[in-house]
């Protein structure tokens, strides 16, 4: 729609200077004054509104002949002065009723320029030069009043842009009129197979804030027409040419895309309402021709014809949201990441950069409740990227939200399953993935500390099997224990970083209780076997390590919490043997107390 700058008044008996006055050689012996207008550059386009009014008072064919309408007297022209020669010089009357306008230049000739629909008459010339232009807007009547805007600037001002879109008075739709039939299950829908571009003017009207490309306004490409409410749909346009998309709603509101899928434009509303959404396919850049693709499909843009199997199987597995754990982090899953497909063949609708596998997610996160607020992280060595389908369709991506650690927070988030994917910025690398989530707003913090337990099987809370140890500032010496770590095929594996082996889940073998003042606690194990360490702190979190020196396992915690440290030992294999677990401050003995 049209948003003029403030106008200045010109009255049919002077015109008003904006601008720096220059001194320049008068042309005729009449009072009054002149716009003054100069060269635009790049930065600064040569544009000035200006408003004309009064009765008309002889024939415009008294300066041209055969112009239509009645002008203003001849002393009540608007004047323009220019200052330097303009590539292009264009003026445009725009207002209801006009017959034209008159343009004299500054070598003594006339012009006309009859108007369009009763309401635009527009002049161009090229390579303008300085001098005094005078400028007569004409109404059809005499006598008649004319209220009108007169625009100087270095391009013809259409109509759309003065008067807003006015689809009624367009032609018909190039590639034809639809009616939205796209669901989840029939994939895509084909609203033209092999359409034509005619990127011939500025598809920024549409749009003034944001809509690049050219196309050619005089009809749209293409009307959808939606007979009942939908959540989410896209409309994206294909071509070997690099394209540009703007679509316009029932209500008026216009979406523009220049590239969402590599040089392939997409639009998506949410919460659409019924009625017609014209549509209008263009290039990034002006002239030449091309063919297009032009579909629509609900939910984001189906750039991939394959359709998404949202009922595979995860490639790491089912979790559900541990509501227990308040806005601490609960580790989901530690996995490969997988790096083949770009995200943008989900349909997730808006820009999600990077690359995944799309033929199953990596996660399914079950919410029991609708909750307030929950969060999704995921962080790894390698640059990741991360979407979700949420219970009801809709999507969210999320590239950098922690350094290069990508994070979502749903607000009223429903109940159900969250389709979760992950995947690199680039394609084709690999690494390993934390994947957590919170209650609350995302949490970083407990994220790096490598999050809460996923497990609800760890029995932190159970009677240890072999005895407890009390450790303090004011213990006398460092504890040690020997004792038998037992066979196991219960898996630590994934369970959170440097989680491995085989533990026994319904109870601690040792509880370590810290007390308040240690400036460092740390455990560890010397084994017959190869050892692991599965720890639960005070505060729930989970701490793993499989090998600190060698194949032994040790834990160290900087300012420790005061409370109780469930320990559960383990070996890499599974199959147990004697062990000494040891706690200390700074200096750990890597010796076995007893011989197997």
């Amino acid at each position: 729609m049209f948003s003029p700058r403030r106008s200045v008044l010109l009255s049919t008996v002077c015109t008003l200077l904006l601008g720096p006055i220059a001194a320049v050689p008068a042309t005729a012996q009449e009072a009054g004054f002149a716009v003054e207008l100069s060269a635009p550059d790049r930065f600064a386009p040569l544009r000035v509104n200006t408003r004309v009014f009064g009765p008309t008072a002889e024939p415009a064919g008294a300066y041209v002949r055969g112009c239509a309408g009645h002008v203003p007297a001849e002393e009540a022209a608007a004047l323009f002065e220019v200052t330097e020669r303009l590539q292009m010089l264009a003026f445009t009357a725009a207002g209801q009723g006009l017959a034209g306008m008159v343009l004299s230049t500054p070598d003594g000739l006339y012009r006309c320029a009859l108007a369009e629909d009763g309401r635009l008459a527009s002049a161009e010339i090229a390579n303008a030069g300085p001098g005094r232009y005078r400028v007569w807007v004409a109404a059809e009547a005499e006598g008649a009043e004319i209220d009108a805007q007169l625009i100087a600037a270095d391009r013809a001002i259409p109509a759309l842009e003065l008067f807003g879109l006015d689809l009624a008075a367009m032609g018909a739709p190039r590639v034809g009129q639809h009616v939205f039939t796209a669901t989840a299950d029939t994939g895509r829908q084909v609203l033209a197979a092999n359409g034509t571009l005619h990127p011939n003017e500025p598809l920024r009207p549409l749009n003034p804030d944001y809509c690049p490309g050219f196309g050619q306004l005089d009809a749209p490409d293409a009307v959808l027409t939606l007979q009942a409410p939908e959540g989410e749909f896209s409309v994206f346009a294909m071509s070997p040419r690099d394209l540009t998309i703007a679509v316009v709603g029932p209500d008026g509101d216009v979406l523009c895309n220049d590239d969402t899928f590599g040089l392939h434009p997409a639009v998506t509303f949410r919460s659409a309402a019924p009625g017609d959404y014209a549509i209008f396919v263009g290039a990034f850049s002006q002239g030449g021709s091309a063919q297009y693709e032009l579909f629509a499909s609900q939910g984001g843009p189906a750039f991939v014809e394959t359709p998404i199997d949202t009922d595979a199987a995860p490639r790491v597995g089912f979790a559900t949201l541990d509501t227990s754990l308040g806005g601490r982090a609960q580790l989901l899953a530690t996995a490969q990441v997988v790096s083949r497909d770009p995200f943008a063949a989900l349909p997730i609708g808006g820009h999600c950069p990077g690359f995944t596998g799309i033929d199953a997610p990596d996660m399914v996160l079950t919410v029991d409740q609708p909750q307030q607020q929950f969060s999704l992280m995921a962080m790894s060595e390698t640059d990741l990227v991360m979407a979700a389908r949420l219970p009801d369709g809709n999507w969210a991506c999320n590239d950098d939200s922690f350094g290069l650690h990508p994070g979502l927070t749903f607000n009223d988030a429903p109940a159900g399953d969250y389709l979760i994917y992950v995947g690199t910025f680039g394609q084709g690398r690999s690494g390993e993935f934390n994947l957590f989530a919170n209650l609350g707003p995302q949490n970083w913090q407990d994220a790096e500390a490598g999050g809460a337990t996923a497990d609800g099987r760890l029995n932190a809370d159970a009677e240890p099997g072999v005895g407890s140890i009390r450790f303090g500032p004011q213990t006398a010496s460092d504890p040690r224990v020997v004792f038998d770590v037992l066979r196991s095929t219960e898996a630590a594996f994934g369970m959170g970083p440097e989680c491995a082996g085989y533990i026994t889940m319904s109870r601690p073998d040792i509880v370590v209780t810290a007390e308040p003042g240690l400036p460092q606690m740390m455990i560890y194990m010397v084994s017959q076997a190869d050892g692991t360490l599965v720890v639960v702190g005070p505060d729930g979190r989970l701490y793993c390590n499989d090998d600190f020196v060698g194949l032994h396992p040790g834990l160290v915690f900087e300012d420790p919490m005061p409370g109780d440290y469930a320990v559960f030992a383990g070996t890499y294999g599974g199959q147990g043997g004697v062990a000494t677990l040891g706690v200390t401050v700074d200096n750990p003995e890597w010796t076995m107390d007893r011989a197997p």
